[in-house]
């Protein structure tokens, strides 16, 4: 599941293993569309994913193809992709049928093996995102805090998406989703207007640091596919100082990074005893405030060391998935709320596996479609 991507995507049968990285074992029946399922090069849903002239179509090969790029953190370039060419089929989700779906069938793929998955539901705002085929009022998610628990997905398309009142529902705060302007990509933003460290507020953050622009830059989104979150650099900054201050008055002080400057870590042995300072989201809203655990935004590294799961940004920030672990995610779409639920109340789920990529620590970066 990926909140930021619009498309749909799986390993379709065209993919051998000798040319591509395999999601499922080569025994494993896998999609692999007649004619009648390609989706043209002169469709719209073509025009969606590939704008303007498609070079590799002609009359004995009419079938749109496409590649998404995806980026490690601070990569200038593209780092692993995966490319296909568009179909469309009946999807069975539980015991409803959906005809017509449009979806990418990935025949060259690089990417690196996510936990056994063999693709992604994109659930962005786009026009080929499951939100839209499937006309999602709202869908939640859950993301384990830790490998034993389960992590969930469920959406309904059957309601008016109007969310319940935050009071019927315990330990759970909202927020509005701000609706994406023409110049920013149809993600899911918040406002976010502040970050809490102890219960005080960060004081030296300047105003109007999260606030998005007339360009479509800055502002703040949210993502499942980032497990690490970055903060605009002043917000950042203060909250390091912040942070760096507090647990260093106890001894512990931060571990020398070459040519990683930006990271914070610490030695795991002297940091595990340490009183780490509580951190809290503040977001637009009456009492929207997400209280976070250690947890969510520091974690142990097989080396012996510590590191603070939060980097600068020098534009948009992006609240990755660490630091929504432990809480259940609802989106209502019409509705135009973000609720977020602590661990406590969280409602029984069937334990449907989430494509969250917590096993690549410093992850998959913003996704494009070439």
């Amino acid at each position: 599941m990926d909140i930021t991507s619009e498309l749909i995507w799986v390993q379709c049968g065209s993919c051998p293993a000798t040319s591509c990285l395999r999601y499922t074992p080569l025994d494993t029946t896998t999609f692999m569309p007649d004619l009648s399922r390609y989706v043209g090069c002169d469709t719209q849903y073509c025009q969606m994913v590939v704008p303007g002239v498609q070079p590799k179509c002609n009359s004995q090969y009419p079938a749109c193809r496409y590649e998404l790029d995806f980026y490690a953190a601070d990569a200038i370039k593209p780092t692993w992709y995966t490319s296909g060419y568009l179909a469309n089929e009946t999807f069975n989700f539980d015991t409803a049928s959906v005809a017509g779906i449009v979806f990418g069938c990935s025949d060259d793929i690089t990417l690196p093996d996510l936990a056994g998955s063999s693709g992604f539901l994109g659930f962005n705002r786009g026009a080929l995102s499951v939100v839209t085929q499937l006309q999602i009022t709202s869908f939640s998610y859950f993301i384990a805090p830790d490998d034993t628990g389960y992590n969930f997905v469920s959406w309904n398309w059957d309601e008016d998406g109007a969310p319940a009142a935050v009071g019927s529902r315990p330990k759970s705060q909202s927020t509005p989703l701000l609706a994406p302007t023409a110049n920013q990509n149809p993600y899911y933003y918040v406002k976010l207007t502040g970050l809490l460290v102890d219960g005080q507020p960060l004081t030296s953050i300047p105003a109007g640091t999260f606030d998005a622009q007339a360009d479509g830059s800055g502002g703040v989104y949210m993502s499942t596919t980032l497990p690490v979150t970055y903060l605009k650099e002043a917000a950042y900054n203060a909250l390091r100082r912040e942070l760096v201050s507090k647990i260093q008055s106890q001894g512990v002080i931060p571990v020398d990074s070459p040519g990683d400057l930006y990271h914070l870590c610490f030695l795991t042995q002297y940091f595990a005893n340490a009183k780490v300072p509580t951190l809290a989201l503040v977001f637009d809203g009456a009492d929207a405030t997400m209280e976070l655990t250690v947890n969510n935004y520091f974690f142990d590294l097989p080396d012996g060391q510590t590191c603070m799961s939060i980097l600068p940004s020098t534009d948009v920030s992006v609240l990755g998935s660490l630091l929504q672990a432990g809480k259940t995610m609802t989106y209502y779409i019409h509705g135009g709320q973000l609720m977020f639920q602590t661990a406590a109340g969280v409602p029984a789920q069937p334990p449907v596996p989430l494509i969250a990529t917590l096993l690549v620590a410093w992850g998959l970066g913003l996704q494009t479609l070439l």
